[in-house]
């Protein structure tokens, strides 16, 4: 322990003393200075979100071109979400993970000038990066990824034209007529700025290392479970939509992305196998004459084929650690590695740390409010008849059934520490509904620990039912105007449970096993003002003169605590 407090002292005064290392320059990922993004002027127009992600990421390095070769981020998580929608749905199969992360010293430049309080943001599609491998806040992150510009979003601070300093301006076109009448036909745009933030997006290779808690890292009979520092990792090929040749590449004309169809995917961009995905696991503090142990737990891989892994004791350092290798550059049976999943726990054997076995079950979902309008954002009508229909036989002769009508699917996650799962049986849901669970949480706490469960999601609604398509398939299924009204729809939030157990009880009660409901705070949805029985999302669901009064809480999560032996 006394070693592992000087290196860590050594190591801050070290990062104290350096040179602060340079930030990417947000500027430089506009297409007027040499980036492969593309701004919109200074009054967008209606089709301007095509320009915007035209690429919707480009490389942070040589930004015209659609290859880039992976980079290293290595970090503590600050903050992270799963699947709560909100992303582009044309350019992505489902929405993302996100996961703020402070860097370490030395990966300072993979941040732009753009970026938040100068953190790094990572992202990788939900369904392309199982929830047991994604983070949680508090813990070390390693991965190995795409590194891009956002360029969906400039955040430009205006400049001034060149002849007339009073015209605001971002692009060389907002000094020339017609934007400007004023303005010469040769004007410039100067001293524009812009705050493209950088992310590694998408990630191809992850470690989420835990550290403070327990597990088996033996594989003998009789394993007695101790402190451990665990790695949960992910490789895999799938980045979705952002990792993918077709959706990335820029074409001549914005408008062109109308008729472009990528799905499904099949152009993936990562080279998993050009080099091995390696990363530090750090050890638990060593008791007197302890030994280490580790153990390798295997999941099923992308693709089938699972790469080996090489560890590397590091025992004499300061602070100890494992250097682990994922072989994706080695052959196995078959060819060369398709993906590798799995776990690595590590610790000291005959570590006398009590720990106190503790599993927590999530056993259902109830429904308190389904979070879904009266009147669907995008309700199935004839193309020019605008009368109800479920498909075209409905209709007047060569009129189109377009629109969706209600969205009844949810998407909750939830968390133990920490590590994740998501819930199923969400694809339709209503009020009332009591959704079975068996997701089970195995965890060895020591008396100070907690069980701190976190759980959120939203209900989808049109735009979520646009993912994994084209716009040219949507426009199709849609229509132009319920096609824009659904792609400017949102997903409805059904507030968060984060509740906390504390040690040496952990929510298990007395007997040691107890069963609990916590219902969710914030979020969409509530009742009526009037007609308080009548639950709704907006004011339209109420009867008329009524305004639906938000009071969240639309999801309550069921739960058992055990502590076993």
């Amino acid at each position: 322990m006394a070693r592992h407090t000087l290196a860590v002292a050594l190591l801050a005064s070290l990062c104290a003393a350096a040179p602060a290392r340079a930030l990417l320059d947000s500027d430089l990922a506009a297409a007027q200075l040499g980036g492969g993004c593309h701004p919109t002027g200074i009054a967008p127009g209606l089709l301007d979100m095509l320009t915007l992600v035209n690429p919707e990421w480009a490389p942070a390095s040589n930004g015209t071109v659609v290859d880039s070769p992976p980079v290293y981020v290595h970090g503590r998580v600050l903050d992270m979400h799963g699947d709560l929608s909100g992303d582009f749905p044309a350019t992505h199969v489902r929405a993302d993970f996100n996961a703020d992360v402070e860097v370490d010293p030395a990966d300072l430049p993979t941040i732009a000038t753009g970026n938040d309080e100068g953190h790094a943001h990572i992202e990788w599609e939900a369904g392309a990066f199982p929830a047991w491998a994604w983070p949680g806040p508090g813990d070390r992150l390693v991965v190995l990824g795409r590194l891009i510009f956002d360029c969906g979003h400039p955040g430009a601070t205006p400049g001034q034209c060149s002849g007339h300093p009073a015209q605001a301006c971002v692009l060389d076109a907002d000094c020339r007529p017609p934007v400007c009448a004023a303005c010469g036909s040769d004007e410039t745009c100067l001293g524009v700025h812009f705050a493209y933030g950088s992310e590694i997006h998408p990630v191809h290779a992850s470690a989420a290392i835990r550290s403070g808690r327990g597990g088996i890292a033996s594989s003998s009979k009789m394993p007695v479970p101790i402190p451990v520092t665990k790695a949960d990792v992910y490789v895999s090929r799938d980045g979705g939509g952002a990792g993918d040749r077709c959706i990335v590449t820029h074409r001549a004309n914005p408008t062109d992305l109308l008729g472009v169809e990528c799905f499904p995917l099949s152009q993936p961009l990562a080279q998993i196998n050009a080099q091995d995905f390696v990363f530090d696991l750090p050890l638990p503090p060593a008791p007197p004459r302890g030994k280490l142990v580790f153990r390798k737990v295997g999941h099923p891989a992308p693709g089938g084929r699972a790469a080996r892994v090489k560890v590397k004791r590091h025992l004499k350092e300061a602070p100890p650690h494992l250097e682990v290798r994922v072989l994706m550059t080695r052959k196995v049976k078959g060819g060369l590695p398709t993906g590798f999943a799995g776990t690595i726990l590590a610790g000291w054997k005959k570590d006398p740390t009590p720990l106190t076995h503790v599993r927590t079950t999530i056993t259902a979902a109830v429904v308190e409010n389904a979070l879904q309008p009266a009147t669907p954002v995008a309700p199935k009508t004839c193309s020019s008849a605008s009368t109800p229909c479920e498909s075209a036989a409905d209709c007047p002769t060569g009129e189109m059934c377009f629109g969706y009508g209600p969205v009844k699917a949810w998407q909750l996650q939830a968390s133990v520490n920490g590590e994740w799962a998501e819930l199923t049986g969400l694809g339709s849901v209503s009020t009332g509904d009591v959704v079975p669970q068996s997701i089970v949480f195995d965890q060895y706490l020591t008396a100070g620990d907690a069980v701190h469960l976190v759980a959120n999601g939203v209900a989808r609604e049109c735009v979520d039912t646009l993912y994994g398509k084209s716009l040219a398939t949507d426009l199709v299924a849609f229509g132009f105007n319920e096609g824009l009204a659904c792609l400017n729809s949102t997903a409805h939030g059904v507030g968060t449970v984060d509740v906390s157990y504390p040690g040496p009880d952990f929510g298990a009660g007395p007997t040691g096993a107890m069963d609990h409901e916590t219902q969710s705070v914030g979020g969409e949805g509530g009742h009526c003002s009037l007609s308080t029985g009548l639950l709704c999302l907006v004011n339209e669901d109420c009867p008329s003169g009524e305004t639906c009064t938000t009071t969240g809480g639309a999801v309550s999560l069921r739960y058992r605590i055990e502590r076993l032996p």
